[in-house]
């Protein structure tokens, strides 16, 4: 047999075991670069964020809410997610300018009032407690959101649904079949549209009720493709025995780390300062009729408590170092 002969005899063994080495090495290369909260298992991730999220919402401090936003940032850094968040950046950077621009002029309260005018029925000032009152809102709410633009972007959305599924299976299951088909259907309808245009359909032209009327045979077929990939789901969750005996599932194990128990220690004490903080009324700040000091409430022991927990995950799942050189 020539050397021809044997490596064609010999392409369709090799060509299965390089694919499989191609994909082995692409998922170490992106082991390697997962850092800060995206080191973590997906539900002490979850976890984590969801704090971040409830020390957000629950702080009323300017200063507190610019410290915990800076927080998120950085997490978002140090997760190496930070250019990806950047349309969540954008969305927060909008609602936390309208926020800031709408309280100050309907805020009836404050004492200093800077400018002001009388239209009769209405009457506007804007003081310095109202410009404050919409920071620390604009903060706070940049922080929310920011905070679960990292979950999103940290924690992988199978492994979201899977941490939800362990609370309820069957919705777990719903979302997770909802989120793969709804890519499926934008494809359909793209598909579907480029196909009547090669025909001569005219969809883009007219006035708008012209185009949406053009429009409306795809809703019947998208409806017609729905019922049929259904049909075929049910149909092979069927075949394989769903909901014939005791629910069985797949587990990519993964074992806990040092960072993880840590992370979780750290989480349990974050939320735990925040719930007696609130039974306390440590969180509590006066904005009306004149401003109360902020620099007292950074040095509550709730306070330091929570962001000194929230702070330690990042220095344990060290963002600094690549996980090549961790070993």
């Amino acid at each position: 047999m020539s050397s021809a002969e044997t490596a064609a005899g010999a392409a369709p063994t090799a060509a299965p075991w390089q694919r499989a080495t191609r994909r082995a090495a692409l998922l170490r290369s992106n082991a390697r670069d997962r850092a800060g909260v995206r080191r973590l298992r997906p539900g002490v991730a979850f976890a984590y964020t969801l704090t971040l999220a409830a020390a957000a919402l629950v702080v009323t401090d300017p200063l507190q809410a610019a410290v915990l936003l800076a927080l998120v940032v950085v997490s978002l850094a140090a997760s190496r997610v930070l250019r990806a968040s950047w349309p969540y950046i954008r969305i927060s950077a909008y609602i936390a300018a309208i926020v800031l621009v709408v309280n100050p002029l309907f805020g009836a309260g404050g004492l200093d009032v800077l400018w002001g005018i009388d239209l009769g029925l209405l009457e506007i000032r804007v003081t310095v407690q109202g410009i404050v009152f919409g920071l620390a809102s604009a903060l706070r709410l940049a922080g929310v959101i920011l905070a679960f633009a990292l979950l999103n972007l940290a924690v992988d959305p199978d492994d979201q649904l899977a941490v939800m599924s362990r609370l309820s299976f069957r919705s777990g299951l719903v979302l997770s079949l909802a989120s793969r088909l709804l890519p499926v259907f934008s494809r359909d309808a793209a598909r579907i549209t480029d196909a009547q245009r090669a025909r001569g359909v005219r969809l883009d032209e007219g006035r708008r009720r012209d185009r949406v009327a053009a429009r409306l045979p795809l809703l019947a077929c998208m409806l017609t493709q729905s019922l049929e990939r259904a049909v075929e789901v049910a149909a092979s969750m069927e075949a394989r025995g769903y909901g014939a005996r005791r629910r069985t599932r797949w587990i990519r194990h993964r074992r806990w780390a040092i960072a993880d128990v840590i992370t979780v220690a750290a989480t349990l004490a974050a939320v735990t300062a925040l719930v007696a903080g609130v039974a306390a009324d440590s969180w509590s700040y006066t904005f009306f009729p004149l401003l109360d000091d902020m620099l007292p409430s950074l040095l509550t022991t709730a306070w330091l408590v929570s962001i000194i927990s929230l702070t330690v995950p990042l220095l344990v799942t060290r963002p600094w170092r690549s996980q090549s050189s961790t070993g």
